[in-house]
């Protein structure tokens, strides 16, 4: 799901509005690393049929699964994709889009200091 937020569909698009609420927090380069971990989420729910703001936390243990046994990442790639993820639905329930994350009890893999 490209991230294209410059139409102004992020007006009436609540998924849209929150990406863009959430990509607000950061710029630079931080910013653009950012859209690229979550366009990978988005993409990833996109070809499942899976709205992002449905997800339930086995939904995103499943993305974990797949990013460590069939894309085999290495766990700081994985950690630091959930980061974002996770901060995303942070964003989602302080903004009032969610109730709760999803992400809130996610296993990520240990990575060592």
């Amino acid at each position: 799901m490209p991230i294209a937020l410059g139409d102004g569909t992020w007006r009436t698009d609540p998924l849209r509005l929150a990406i863009a609420a959430y990509l607000a927090r950061y710029r630079g380069e931080t910013r653009r690393h950012a859209e690229s971990d979550l366009r990978a989420y988005l993409t990833w729910c996109q070809l499942r049929g899976l709205n992002p703001l449905a997800a339930r936390r086995p939904h995103i243990e499943l993305y974990v699964r797949w990013m460590q046994e069939t894309q085999h990442f290495a766990a700081s790639t994985v950690s630091r994709r959930m980061s974002v993820v996770a901060g995303f639905y942070r964003t989602c329930v302080i903004d009032a889009v969610l109730e709760h994350s999803p992400a809130d009890y996610v296993r990520r893999p240990n990575v060592p200091p």
